[in-house]
């Protein structure tokens, strides 16, 4: 008969360190050690005789290596922690071999093609089960660490972990993280059920869109070793996707998925509308994260952002102001007091030391009403008076924020839900009441920005849009394991520069300083005029 060959404890320190399509190499090694001690100690905790398997096989996790990256240290830590209070025998393995439970687990990890993830990423036992059946105390030590150590890592993976800080790996817009689950807790539900393999299963996102996907990927998995088509590659990586969203979604709650330029409002899982969105342009893109609603702001003021103070109104305001005077735009110091910007020479100061303001009227960049989700992103949704961006198919066409069609209906369906407020309330308020009323929000309403090139319809077909940031195929170069070919862009969380003012004064006076022909001026809004002549559409 032939004999199972297990690695022994060299081979063993390989299998945590394997490279794999994962992110978890690409992170920041954890620089203080595991030490012996520290898991010696947990080990040597006072518990009835256990077997010969799990001595040794606390010995081995006492004399593995330390420098892991933080995930693969957690699930060594939990290991450490879960056989040094395990009491008689391991959990897969016995003195006669594999465990059903152990059976059930190799074959779910076998079939994790089937789910998006790489079979090969993940260690196994090698040889039959009637091998196992004459393994040495040594090797079935190793298989069943072994075994546990893959059950980890496939439960990161299912959790997105594969891409463990999309934002510092793929582009600073994808502000997302893996919906991770501690190793304690996957090791405890799988040592108190006796099907691991749906442990595993459950594990994935439970959203539908996503087993909608997984429906069709399993369908466009090539055979053997086939190369993966495009589409497999774009399903998959809207699958990754769906792993770092939250399991809670909200029970009312906005989903604008830019791709699609499209914004759906769900609500007890049914979607209540469905409406056209801007989003930002393909150098000022709008950020891809999910935050809480605090705030529906009714006849809004506009606080221009700091790129488009540095960058648009400091050159304007060097060469006499035009835009200040033509837009109504007003200024204050960082105190909130007015101050008279044609009294400060702009060669001389930072407009970064000062706020600029729009304030409330038929001009606003900002129309009726702004929804306001806090982030370090400074993205929100509101009205727009420029009502021609809606016409176009790619409505790339904003400063990064989200303008909406129809807003007032939106909200609506918000006050409503939070305030109990009727439209005829709304209406009042928006019409003559108080300006830049902020109106906090009391309920947990999330606004999720999403990035799905793939979705799937009711019907089961499905509708792919253009990967219009590029944030599709990074995904897929990342799972593919090809980091040193992903393009990750500017950083737009990076401080804005300060021009140079000398060279803006020595320059003439430039056209888009100066004020527009009427004829222009007829169909031209703030918006319309800043967001095409300077790209200033927030």
């Amino acid at each position: 008969m032939t004999r199972l060959r297990f690695a022994a404890a060299a081979f063993f320190v390989s299998t945590l360190l394997v490279p794999a399509a994962s992110a978890d190499d690409a992170a920041t090694p954890v620089t203080s050690p595991v030490t012996t001690g520290a898991i010696t100690g947990a080990i040597n905790k006072d518990t009835p005789a256990p077997s010969a398997v799990l001595i040794e096989l606390r010995s081995k996790l006492a004399s593995l290596p330390a420098g892991l990256a933080d995930k693969e240290r957690a699930d060594q830590e939990a290991l450490a922690a879960f056989y040094a209070a395990r009491e008689g025998v391991g959990l897969w393995m016995t003195g006669t071999g594999f465990t059903p439970k152990a059976r059930a687990l190799i074959s779910e990890i076998k079939n994790a093609n089937a789910y998006g993830l790489d079979a090969k990423d993940f260690r196994l036992p090698s040889g039959s089960e009637d091998d196992a059946a004459t393994l040495t105390t040594d090797a079935t030590a190793d298989a069943e660490l072994q075994l546990s150590i893959a059950a980890l890592k496939y439960a990161r993976f299912a959790r997105g972990g594969r891409i463990s800080d999309p934002a510092a790996q793929l582009n600073t817009n994808l502000d997302r993280r893996p919906q991770w689950i501690e190793p304690k807790t996957v090791l405890d539900q799988l040592a108190s059920s006796d099907a691991p393999d749906a442990v595993l299963r459950g594990l994935h996102p439970k959203h539908p869109q996503f087993e909608k996907l997984r429906q069709l990927y399993v369908n466009a998995l090539p055979k053997k070793d086939a190369p993966m088509s495009a589409s497999a590659k774009r399903l998959r990586a809207n699958m990754e996707m769906w792993r770092w969203m939250n399991e809670d979604m909200g029970a009312l709650h906005v989903l604008n998925n830019i791709p699609e330029f499209m914004q759906h409002v769900y609500k007890d899982g049914q979607i209540i509308r469905s409406e056209k969105i801007v989003a930002g342009m393909l150098d000022k893109q709008s950020s891809i994260f999910s935050r809480p609603l605090k705030y529906v702001v009714l006849r809004p003021a506009w606080r221009v952002p700091e790129s488009i103070k540095v960058k648009e109104l400091w050159p304007s305001l060097i060469r006499g102001g035009g835009y200040m005077r033509q837009y109504g735009l007003e200024m204050q110091g960082k105190d909130g007091r007015p101050v008279d910007w044609r009294k400060i020479d702009w060669v001389k100061s930072d407009i970064r030391n000062y706020e600029v303001i729009q304030p409330p009227g038929p001009r606003s960049v900002l129309g009726h009403v702004k929804f306001s989700f806090p982030s370090q992103h400074t993205i929100f949704m509101h009205d727009t008076p420029d009502k021609w961006m809606f016409r176009s198919s790619q409505r790339t066409l904003s400063h990064g924020c989200l303008r909406v069609w129809k807003p007032m209906e939106l909200a609506e369906i918000i006050l409503q839900d939070d305030k109990g407020w009727d439209k005829d309330k709304i209406a009042g308020l928006n019409r003559s009441g108080p300006l830049n009323n902020e109106v906090a929000i009391e309920k947990r309403i999330p606004i999720h920005l999403t990035y799905f090139t793939a979705w799937v319809g009711d019907d089961g077909r499905m509708k792919i849009f253009a990967d219009i940031y590029g944030h599709e195929k990074r995904v897929s170069q990342a799972l593919d394991g090809q980091w040193d070919k992903i393009n990750k862009g500017r950083d737009h969380l990076a401080p804005v520069q300060p021009i140079n003012t000398s060279a803006v004064a020595a320059r003439a006076p430039a056209a888009v300083n100066r004020a527009l022909p009427r004829s222009a001026q007829k169909s031209a809004t703030l918006g319309d005029i800043l967001g095409s002549a300077l790209g200033l559409n927030d």
